[in-house]
């Protein structure tokens, strides 16, 4: 009897603690994705027009997160225009830069123009001196303000 109580425990234990463990592993995952739709947050401005704000420091994960989800939602929503507002960094690596303007290109790549607001005096440089160029495959703007109303005007 004590053999066959034990057995059944031991199968309870385990059956619980996969359960769980898979629970555990679901809500992780949820909450990776919502993480990385905060990491990148594509605002529709119009059916073909969208603004994504980047604020905070930029690295390597939130560089493959960006690209992924930018490249898709251009991909399944069939924008022509995406802002990206810059304002919000302060600073950006050269690893990063390089990772931008091969994300600007792919995108030029897919038929979406980009329009980049927001360069900071420093970031500017970082570009200037490490040779990297991106001006044929974007429209500069000072400000997110200014690109709206050039948008606006224009359709």
């Amino acid at each position: 009897m004590r053999k066959k109580i034990n057995n059944l425990v031991d199968q309870f234990l385990n059956h619980f603690f996969v359960s769980y463990s898979d629970y555990k592993d679901r809500l992780i995952q949820s909450q990776r994705e919502l993480v990385e739709d905060l990491l990148v947050p594509i605002i529709p401005v119009t059916p073909s027009v969208c603004i994504l704000p980047l604020i905070g420091k930029m690295d390597e994960y939130r560089m493959e997160t960006l690209e992924d989800k930018v490249l898709s939602h251009i991909g399944s929503s069939r924008i022509d225009t995406l802002i990206i507002d810059l304002s919000g960094v302060l600073h950006m690596e050269l690893p990063i830069l390089k990772h931008i303007t091969n994300l600007i290109n792919g995108m030029s790549m897919m038929g979406c123009k980009t329009v980049v607001t927001g360069l900071r005096p420093e970031i500017v440089k970082q570009i200037i001196r490490s040779g990297l160029a991106f001006e044929e495959r974007v429209i500069a703007k000072a400000t997110l303000e200014q690109a709206l109303d050039d948008f606006l005007i224009r359709k």
